[in-house]
């Protein structure tokens, strides 16, 4: 071999070293377009799903910590019943709930049933409930209850009601 081939062949090793070797052909994966739907589908399902439970157990009316207790409670649009009637004397159980949340921007969510001439004001606050007990005046009569913390207080006619004692 001469010097001339020698160097052709080395050229010729060099040339095929720079060739680039083209990569397999890289087929496009198919959509999974029923598999992509039915994964949207589940997704939506489950956040609507679980927005419609947290809306109804917001909405609930809450069960009764005592079924003999008088119920009152108290939202943003007020408090409810608007009247109460016991007799005199009795030892009276009244479940008092918020149905506000803490974020309510007037009070906090907290509410209250106050009656002022029978020295009661008992508090409870946002989402919950409470039992208190008092005794009813032997007197009979109709006394006024109220929330004062929001909402307008008991100058709002809707955060205010009537206890009536009856003989």
């Amino acid at each position: 071999m001469t010097r001339r081939d020698r160097t052709a062949h080395f050229d010729l090793e060099r040339m095929r070293a720079r060739q680039v070797v083209a990569a397999p052909e890289v087929k496009p994966r198919a959509r999974s377009g029923p598999l992509r739907l039915a994964l949207f589908a589940v997704i939506v399902l489950g956040v609507g799903g679980a927005a419609i439970g947290l809306v109804a157990n917001r909405l609930a009316t809450p069960v009764a910590a005592d079924a003999s207790a008088l119920q009152v409670r108290g939202s943003m649009s007020g408090l409810e019943p608007m009247a109460l009637t016991v007799k005199a004397g009795q030892v009276v159980k009244l479940e008092l709930t918020s149905l506000d949340t803490p974020f309510h921007s007037d009070g906090g969510g907290w509410h209250q049933f106050k009656v002022d001439e029978l020295g009661i004001d008992f508090k409870v606050g946002p989402e919950s409930s409470e039992v208190f007990e008092f005794t009813a005046p032997t007197t009979p009569g109709t006394y006024t209850y109220y929330c004062d913390i929001c909402c307008g207080g008991k100058e709002n006619p809707t955060m205010v009601g009537s206890l009536t004692v009856t003989a």
